[in-house]
């Protein structure tokens, strides 16, 4: 499911917020003042929304992250402090070919209790203008450049996590821009986290909840995507592919074929992830965490079932689908009736 509901996203506020700047250099590294988010908590608060379907992770039992959140959890004179050590931690592990930006903290509450998010803007340099008189009478542009910057743009923020830290568990949600299914090591490091599910696991639900979805919806798929379901999920899930959380009908659709954006077929696929807790999951297909199909199964519209070693030569079983024709060449051993004595009825 989403992290945080809807209900919960609507009653988020921010009650203490600080950035400070980290770099690909030591030299980039400046420690900032908390601020007051008040006046643009609307831009701050949209940009954590957009977080709220991520990866699921756990943190570790000796996570320096977890300890310091939960210092501030008990003690708010304690932000500051804790916030500057968590900036630096970052600004280790975040050293290379990184963007400057912003690391920014932020201390949120809804409905349902208090909560975390870290973020990494990166500076985007902007052209702003202004219109200004001109000697011709008619309205002249001035511009100027700003570099340090945050702005709408879903890309310039580039790893973030939502936390919620609990008694008995705590719950973390991860997103990395640039690299979705797998988050950049070291942001999982400076998190001291890992994924609460891996991706052979990742990739077998997914499996299951495609086929589930597949067949209960059939009437409303092509024939011959219900006809080959089974060796399209296999194929797939030995391809090596991305899955993208946030676009996971390009999943299903690469799989069944073309479908509208508001198919209720996709609204149920949705609906099922989220009760399996994978809703926004983004992973890297695990070749072999689906196991090899042994049969090929073959029905005819006559009701002619037949059943065979998927590795037998086609030498041995043709299946000509388009003519509709099936050819055996092999030894006959059995040639009888299915002879039944008992008094149920046929089906």
């Amino acid at each position: 499911m989403a992290f945080l509901s809807n209900d919960e996203l609507e009653s988020l506020t921010i009650e203490q917020s600080v950035f400070h700047i980290v770099g690909p250099g030591p030299e980039h590294f400046q420690l900032l003042a908390a601020f007051d988010a008040t006046p643009h908590a609307s831009f701050f608060l949209s940009r954590i929304r957009s977080i709220n379907s991520g990866n699921r992770y756990t943190f570790l039992s000796d996570a320096a992250v977890r300890t310091k959140l939960a210092r501030i959890d008990s003690d708010a004179s304690a932000f500051q402090e804790e916030s500057e050590q968590l900036a630096e931690a970052f600004d280790q592990g975040h050293r290379g070919s990184s963007a400057v930006g912003a690391f920014l903290l932020f201390v949120l509450r809804c409905q349902s209790g208090p909560l975390f998010a870290l973020l990494k803007f990166e500076d985007e340099k902007v052209l702003s203008y202004a219109i200004a008189d001109g000697q011709s009478g008619k309205p002249k542009p001035t511009f100027g450049e700003i570099e340090r910057t945050f702005v709408q743009n879903r890309n310039a923020l580039q790893k973030a996590a939502l936390v919620r830290l609990g008694s008995e568990q705590d719950e973390v949600c991860v997103v990395d821009r640039q690299n979705p299914q797998r988050p950049a090591a070291y942001f999982e490091q400076f998190l001291g986290v890992r994924r609460m599910r891996t991706e052979d696991e990742l990739t077998k639900k997914l499996i299951d909840v495609t086929r589930t979805i597949a067949r209960k919806h059939k009437d409303k798929l092509p024939p011959d995507t219900v006809a080959t379901l089974s060796k399209r999920l296999y194929d797939a899930s030995q391809s090596g592919g991305s899955v993208n959380g946030e676009k996971i009908e390009d999943w299903f659709k690469s799989i069944v074929g073309p479908l509208p954006d508001d198919s209720p077929v996709l609204a149920d696929l949705k609906n099922h992830l989220k009760r399996e807790g994978m809703s926004g999951e983004s992973f890297v297909l695990k070749q072999g965490a689906v196991p090899a199909p042994r049969n090929r199964r073959v029905e005819t519209v006559s009701g002619i079932r037949l059943t065979f070693p998927v590795d037998l030569q086609a030498s041995i079983v043709k299946v000509d689908r388009a003519k509709g024709e099936i050819t055996i060449k092999d030894q006959i051993t059995i040639d009888d009736y299915d002879l039944e004595t008992s008094n149920r009825p046929r089906a």
